[in-house]
């Protein structure tokens, strides 16, 4: 259902590409320099191999959107990291972009990647997080529920800039910024 789903997705959030009608230079420069970045990176050879040919070859979305945190986490250039949930792969890839970064258990941390089934966590999260930190969270358009936590996400008073890229939700908390909430087609 997912592989049929994705491509009317992608058209229906058209006029969202490329940063069209972003008119932020912060929130422009993150779409088109980080989101949507599709140059080559050091570490990507070798995060190469965490995936099977065929999934590399075949399905090839998985693979955009754990390169897709990697250049966040390297944008970021984070001090401390969390993961709230199982996933190894895009902690590997989290890791590769800022190696010197320490891993925390709880959310306290500068960068935190927050998957599908801790979602219900971020809203709450949000008040723990320091300034300055990023919130990313996976799995915000999967159900009713999801994005409802999405849009407490997005309503919190420490979130500045929100991007939506259907799949994954990228909450920044820097005071510095003027409020928004962005579509991205990714």
């Amino acid at each position: 259902m997912k592989l049929v789903r994705r491509p009317l997705v992608w058209m229906h959030r058209f006029r969202h590409r490329k940063g069209y009608g972003v008119h932020s230079p912060f929130a422009y420069s993150f779409i088109r320099g980080v989101l949507l970045e599709t140059g080559t990176y050091y570490a990507y050879a070798d995060l190469r191999r965490l995936h099977p040919w065929w999934q590399r070859c075949l399905i090839t979305y998985p693979l955009q959107c754990r390169r897709m945190l990697f250049r966040v986490a390297n944008a970021a250039q984070p001090r401390s990291m969390a993961i709230l949930g199982d996933r190894p792969t895009e902690q590997a890839y989290m890791s590769a972009a800022v190696p010197a970064a320490s891993w925390t258990g709880d959310g306290g941390a500068d960068l935190v990647f927050v998957a599908l089934e801790r979602l219900a966590e971020a809203p709450r999260l949000l008040s723990h997080l320091p300034t300055g930190a990023t919130l990313i969270c996976e799995g915000i358009n999967e159900s009713k529920a999801d994005r409802a936590l999405w849009n407490d996400v997005k309503a919190h008073t420490r979130t500045t800039i929100t991007f939506d890229l259907y799949t994954y939700g990228i909450a920044l908390l820097d005071r510095d910024l003027t409020p928004a909430n962005y579509i991205v087609n990714f």
